[in-house]
Parts: structure tokens; sequence; C-alpha cells
């Protein structure tokens, strides 16, 4: 953030991050602060956090309060805003900058345009796809070191627009934190282990799109164990009569399955493949899907054997 206007009509201003600690709550609460200069022009950024309620009477008057708390002039600095909210700004003379360009510092100069960025809508009560990709990413990492997201988009193998939109899902989500150093974007999450699984369990979702009975071949051995077979190997439960393997629903052709209906062909070996919406290979361990996502393949299973089978494995794994 400090960076990002750091020039600012050509100006090369030096940026001092703040500590708020000494103002109220209600002004600092999820706020960064910071001091720009440049020859006798001073000022002061407050970056106002996305999640907060816009109300002009507000900044008004808290502009007025830190204007004489700092002794200089106050801007406020807003991700996105509309035509309204910036007409309605600049009718009570309120300075401000937008990520969309827009720029109203009447103490240095003006930059307005009818340019302005649509808000971003993300779910926040359901991972996508590939935000649950990213999130075992991040949690089967030892360490919990810091992520630059071009590393997690070329280990997940999809693109790095993907893996904004899926960050800013797990930022929203309160389960990760994220920043700009220099030309890399930064991801490092808030709770390991255990803390994090739990943390983020309302938010998964099962992994499988579709699930169809075929013929065995020597092509699926290669595939990880899932389903009851999974938990069979990592628990005291019994495995099921026909085998089950995952796999990525983009690495196989469903055109060409030939589909089995044990019912009619009841001598045919056959294996359950469960077509899965990001790559069951990413996190297999030993040959079988991630605790995690295994545990989501039974979410709608009421079974009492598998879910007594799921806990204990769960408990007793290594996070």
């Amino acid at each position: 953030m400090a960076e990002e206007y750091k020039k600012l009509f050509g100006l090369n201003f030096k940026v001092e991050k703040l500590d708020p600690k000494n103002l109220p709550v209600y002004i600092s609460a999820r706020r960064s602060f910071f001091k720009y200069s440049w020859a006798d022009n001073d000022f002061i950024l407050v970056r106002v956090s996305p999640k907060e309620k816009f109300g002009v009477i507000a900044f008004e008057k808290q502009a007025l309060l830190l204007s004489d708390r700092f002794g200089m002039p106050v801007a406020f600095k807003f991700d996105n805003i509309s035509k309204a909210q910036r007409d309605s700004l600049i009718e009570r003379n309120i300075p401000f900058i937008s990520n969309s360009g827009q720029l109203y510092l009447p103490f240095l100069g003006m930059a307005l345009s009818d340019r302005f960025i649509k808000p971003k809508e993300l779910n926040t009560k359901k991972m996508m796809p590939v935000t649950q990709a990213l999130f075992l990413y991040m949690l089967y990492r030892s360490g919990g070191e810091t992520i630059i997201k071009k590393d997690a988009a070329e280990a997940l193998g999809v693109t790095r627009t993907s893996i904004t939109r899926a960050s800013d899902q797990l930022y929203e989500m309160g389960l990760i934190s994220q920043k700009m150093q220099g030309k890399e974007y930064y991801m490092s999450i808030k709770e390991h282990g255990k803390a994090l699984y739990e943390k983020a369990k309302p938010y998964f979702i099962n992994p499988i799109q579709r699930v169809v009975t075929v013929s065995e071949n020597d092509l699926y051995k290669s595939l990880p164990l899932s389903g009851e077979l999974a938990l069979s190997v990592r628990s005291m439960l019994n495995p099921p009569k026909i085998p089950v393997r995952a796999v990525y629903k983009a690495d196989i052709d469903t055109g060409k399955l030939h589909e089995i209906d044990i019912r009619w062909e009841p001598e045919e070996k056959v294996i359950q493949l469960e077509l899965w919406k990001y790559d069951p290979t990413l996190f297999e361990k030993d040959g079988i899907v991630d605790p995690v996502s295994l545990m989501m393949c039974f979410e709608d299973n009421v079974d009492e054997r598998i879910e007594e089978s799921m806990e204990d494995y769960l408990e007793g794994y290594e996070w």
C-alpha cells in the first residue's frame, strides 16, 4: 500500500507508515495510516477497509478531527468508489484517492474521470474449487511460510488471475493475509495445522463433481484411492466391494467412459471413479487423497461407521 501512490502528479513522495494506537478505535479500527511528504507538501492518507460502511458525513467529521490531530490535510484511500460516492465526497470537500485513478486532493491537485471499478462480488459462504485447492496447498505446506502468488499458481497449474480470485476469497473469509512487496504479491495463513482446519471447515466444498462406475483398467491403478477404500486404509473400516479412485475431471475424456450398471453386469470387474473439481494428485500421500478432501467426500453421508472412522482418522492426523 505504501508504494501504490508514492508518485503523485509526477512528484516522488516520501512515504512513512504511522502507528494509530493513540487514535480512537472507531477511527483506527481496520485502517492503515501513512504520511506523504514532498518539499513543503505533507498530508495523511488513511486507507479505509473495503468492509467499512461508506458514510460521507462520518468521513467529513473524521477528516476534520484527524487534520487537527496531525496538523496537516487528511485524505481517504478507497479500493473502490462509485460515481455517486465520488460526487458526494467532492461536494463536501473531502480529499480522497481510489484505485480507479480518481484523485481529489484540493491542497495538491485533482485527477478525475468517468472510469470506475466495479466492486468484486465474492462468495464468502463456500470456497470455489480453485480456492479450496489454494487453501489445501497452504495448509499442508510445513512451517506456514509466506507464499508468493505466482509460485502458488505454478504449483497448482492455474492462472494468476484464478489465484488472485482464490486468495481474495480466502482473505475475505479471514483465513489468510496478503500484501504486496515490490512487484510480488505474498500470502500467509493466519493459523496453522488443526486450528486452521477448524476455522476453515464451514467453508469447504465436496470436491466430487460426479461418480461413475466403469470397468477396471490398468490406466486407473495410478490414480489415488478415495472414498471408503481410502478411509479403510487410514482406519479400521472394512474396505468396500468396489474400489474407489479419484481423478481430476479435466484429465479424463468422460465422453469415452463406458459406464457399467452392476445390476445388469454383476460379473464385470468394476471400479468407481470420482471426477473431482480440482486435481486430487496435488495433495495425495502414499497414493491416498488428502484428509480434508476425503472428509468432504462424505459430506452428505449419514453412515455412523464412516463418520466415526473419519473422526478417528482426523483426530490422529499429524497436522
